[in-house]
């Protein structure tokens, strides 16, 4: 009998935790190993505390630390009964810290903007982990026999909320044993579809199996437009049961061109293709193609469906070629012929500037700055630069391709001379930011080529516009300068007694000088906690327009930020105008106690 039930629930709800990204390896490696110095000598010190849910002690866990811009795979610490870790003789750079405990998952971000948490030598790190999910069953032929060794998936296809998964998944996948079970644990809590047989979704391939060439059958015994999804939260335990059909399914086969030679003419060049699920964003599966199979792929099992497909191959480099997506789809028939050509992408060099400031005193660890700082490009939606004076709209534009979600957000850390490179970038519109070494830094220009002259309206507004590139351009000249000075801002919303706060609440300083109004890198956000509390940092100085607002969205995922969006820019500076709240801050001027009365019942047109 086939069922979907629950089992042993725990008293623990939260929202999505983030699905991790294909290829995330791959982004932390960005850059070359930064130049040592004696600056950079190893000598740093990262300590932490991990607290995890559901469970007395954090007994088993394991701390990890990745230098990003590196190759490295990174360091790890067992974490003591109290919860404590601690990585000693750390070099000057940036990280980022984790925890890994069988069977758990790391605890949502309380809003998007923390979702990754980066850290230098010398930072406290605070950590939560949660209990995963549990899906397990038997998968049975119709005569009640037990299916062996195939491959069964757990596809995350909605969070907690409802919401679709709006990037490319990556596939949870194991086998049945031989009593035809299977079990998977450590989930994060979502709405899942769980099905049985078709291709390896394991990134490289697998083995051939007897059930390859089969179209999945999904829990209880459906095709996917039947499939009964499973909500699973953290803690509990669901029970999916799969009585298999063994369908034949349909083939979708090419050949995979543009290969490049590995260094040293070791090996054959060899390359994967990747199959993308449209339907629901889920990386189905991936082959190899090299010249052991004159340079051909196939994907066996395939039910009717609208796919994407992609290639690429990584060189010793770090380079990785790609192809252009391909969009297929199946109906009743095998599709073949198809031709992937594989091609250098793109990529951003540039040179960090750090602008010292005389009168600043708030500016720790000057000689490992440029270490200590994160380059990053982020890909939006739009594919066209926008003219001068026009930002685009990302919101009318065309979507990115599934399998470009993979690497949305690409980061270099620049070496001790400031040069760094952004590599591996399809062909698209990218928002240059840049994550500062301290609070005493912050981003005062970003510009491609000479500075351009104020007021001069021809002048490219990298900041607001973003980078365009081409499919494997290069882009070179790109100058960000960071400056010492910077300010802080940390206060609470109040309201008249007997009023409350509306949740979703957003804190925007808009810069007050009317010459200023173009500049993005003068706008600043945070969110304010459930009692009101926020925190601005790395302000430059000057005088502000401050402004607290509800979130535009209802879902706080979709909220893009202040410097992303010209219509919020525009809404928030109009407003902030009538209002006429001003603050002005100092070079190094750290508030820490800043009173901001909210208006529960906003004036019309708010």
């Amino acid at each position: 009998m086939t069922a979907i039930c629950q089992r042993n629930r725990w008293p623990l709800t939260h929202a999505l935790v983030a699905v991790l990204l294909f290829f995330a390896s791959a982004a932390r490696a960005q850059n070359a190993a930064p130049e040592k110095t004696p600056a950079a000598s190893q000598s740093g010190v990262i300590t932490g505390n991990l607290v995890v849910s559901g469970s007395d002690s954090p007994a088993g866990a394991t701390a990890m630390a990745y230098l990003i811009g590196t190759p490295t795979q990174g360091r790890s610490k067992p974490v003591d009964s109290g919860g404590n870790f601690r990585f000693d003789g750390l070099e000057a750079g940036v990280y980022s810290v984790s925890a890994y405990l069988p069977g758990f998952v790391s605890s949502p971000p309380a809003s998007p903007e923390e979702s990754r948490r980066l850290y230098h030598p010398g930072d406290s790190v605070s950590l939560n982990l949660i209990k995963g999910g549990v899906v397990t069953g038997t998968v049975t032929t119709g005569t009640n026999g037990p299916v062996v060794a195939a491959a069964v998936r757990a596809i995350r296809i909605k969070d907690l909320n409802g919401q679709p998964e709006p990037l490319v998944i990556q596939v949870r996948e194991r086998q049945t044993d031989d009593r035809g079970v299977y079990r998977f644990y450590g989930l994060p809590p979502g709405v899942y579809l769980i099905s049985a047989g078709g291709q390896s979704s394991s990134y490289g391939g697998n083995l051939p199996g007897a059930y390859d060439n089969d179209v999945p059958t999904y829990a209880p015994s459906s095709t996917r437009d039947t499939a009964m999804a499973a909500m699973v939260r953290s803690g509990e335990e669901i029970i999916a049961d799969i009585q298999y059909h063994g369908d034949s399914g349909q083939v979708i086969s090419g050949t995979l061109a543009g290969l490049v030679q590995p260094a040293m003419g070791f090996g054959t060049p060899s390359g994967t293709v990747i199959l993308i699920d449209v339907r629901n964003h889920a990386m189905l599966a991936s082959v190899g193609a090299s010249s052991y199979s004159n340079n051909g792929f196939a994907f066996n099992g395939v039910p009717d469906g609208e796919y994407e497909l992609f290639a690429q191959q990584f060189l010793p480099s770090r380079d990785i070629l790609r192809s252009e997506p391909r969009r297929v789809k199946v109906q009743g028939a095998s599709i073949s012929g198809i031709n992937l050509t594989v091609a250098p992408l793109g990529s951003i060099a540039g040179h960090l500037v750090l602008e010292s400031n005389p009168p600043a005193d708030c500016v720790t660890r000057r000689a490992t700055a440029s270490l200590e700082t994160l380059i990053v490009a982020r890909r939006l939606k739009q594919e066209a630069k926008p003219s001068a004076g026009k930002p685009g709209s990302p919101e009318n534009s065309a979507e990115i391709p599934l399998s470009n979600t993979m690497n949305l957000r690409l980061d270099s850390v620049p070496d001790v001379k400031g040069d760094f490179l952004l590599r591996n970038l399809n062909a698209g519109l990218y928002r240059i930011d840049s994550d500062l070494p301290s609070a005493g830094w912050y981003l005062r220009s970003i510009v491609i080529g000479t500075q351009p002259t104020p007021g001069k309206s021809s002048a490219p507004n990298v900041p607001r516009d973003g980078v365009t590139l081409k499919s494997g351009e290069r882009v070179t000249g790109l100058t960000i300068t960071i400056t010492e000075g910077a300010a802080g801002l940390r206060g609470r919303l109040s309201v008249a007694e007997g009023q409350s706060l509306p949740t979703g609440l957003r804190i925007y300083l808009a810069p007050a000088e009317r010459e200023s109004r173009d500049d993005v890198l003068r706008f600043f956000e945070a969110r304010a906690d459930g009692d009101g509390r926020f925190a601005l940092d790395n302000i430059a100085p000057g005088r502000y327009w401050i402004i607290a607002r509800p979130d535009d969205e209802s879902d706080p995922a979709k909220v893009k930020p202040i410097r992303q969006d010209s219509a919020l820019r525009t809404r928030v500076l109009r407003r902030a105008e009538e209002l006429k709240k001003e603050i002005s801050l100092k070079p190094c001027e750290r508030s820490s106690d800043f009173d901001f009365p909210y208006l529960t019942s906003p004036p019309p047109g708010q």
